[in-house]
């Protein structure tokens, strides 16, 4: 297991590195200085190496005890799986539904995957975490949301 936490911390460090490299002609900010496209793979960019330097960190400092083992077919590793195709499928929805149908649908099914059952707590907390979201990204960060493709003329 050693070996792979090595090998996830020099991927994740050298994404970083390979992030800042192509953004590198991007622009920061614009003349108002609002965020360029650079900001955000800039930011990631860096939580990339910063993940990765902390793993190695992780793996030399616990060289000494002995292997841990992993169990890959118990429980929480299929439920994490699971969750990791939910997210992957709704990644696809975004797409092609756009993002308020996307996250109406995905929102409850995450919440009731995470054994939440209040039908009342999902509805409201459903409801104003897009409201969150599309107002922030509308007149916030005057960003447009992803739209349907059947939507788009």
């Amino acid at each position: 297991m050693r070996k792979f936490d090595i090998l996830v911390g020099l991927l994740s460090a050298g994404l970083g590195g390979l992030i800042l490299f192509l953004s590198r002609t991007m622009s920061m900010f614009d003349e108002y200085g609002v965020p360029g496209e650079r900001f955000w793979p800039f930011g990631l960019a860096w939580l990339f190496i910063l993940l990765g330097v902390l793993q190695l960190g992780v793996v030399f400092k616990q060289r000494h005890q002995a292997e841990k083992t992993v169990d890959l077919s118990s429980a929480f590793v299929r439920k994490t799986g699971l969750l990791s195709g939910m997210t992957l499928l709704y990644g696809v929805m975004l797409s092609l539904a756009g993002f308020i149908l996307s996250a109406v649908i995905f929102i409850p099914l995450t919440m009731l995957f995470m054994r939440e059952r209040r039908a009342g707590y999902i509805a409201f907390s459903t409801l104003l975490i897009v409201a969150a979201v599309y107002l922030s990204f509308t007149y916030l960060f005057n960003s447009p949301l992803p739209t349907s493709v059947f939507s788009e003329s």
